[in-house]
């Protein structure tokens, strides 16, 4: 009997790439962050309380593989999530944390 698979193989290796971008506690906060507004560089670095060098490497990073997009304005330049529901996944983990040291009282 074959099994059908509900993904092609190649998509199970461009997820796993994405997800090594994702595994960057810093990057998840700069998605989650623009997943509820468009930010400057420059707010990004007084949210994130680091460089604006090491800012501007991370949103390379989410840049180049087309998770952000960038709107300039001026010398400014304006970064947004490209698909909110990326963050998805660090929400599910963070609700699972939250109720597994937080259990119901029965």
């Amino acid at each position: 009997m074959r099994i059908k698979r509900p993904l092609p193989r190649a998509a199970y290796e461009r997820n796993a790439l994405t997800y090594r971008i994702l595994a960057n506690p810093k990057r998840l906060e700069i998605l989650n962050l623009l997943r509820e507004q468009e930010m400057a560089v420059a707010d990004l670095v007084d949210e994130l309380g680091i460089s604006k060098s090491n800012v501007s490497q991370h949103l390379a990073v989410l840049r180049y593989e087309h998770l952000v997009t960038v709107r300039r304005e001026g010398l400014s330049a304006y970064y947004s999530i490209v698909d909110p529901r990326i963050v998805e996944p660090c929400r599910v983990l963070h609700a699972m944390r939250n109720k597994k040291m937080h259990p119901r009282a029965k």
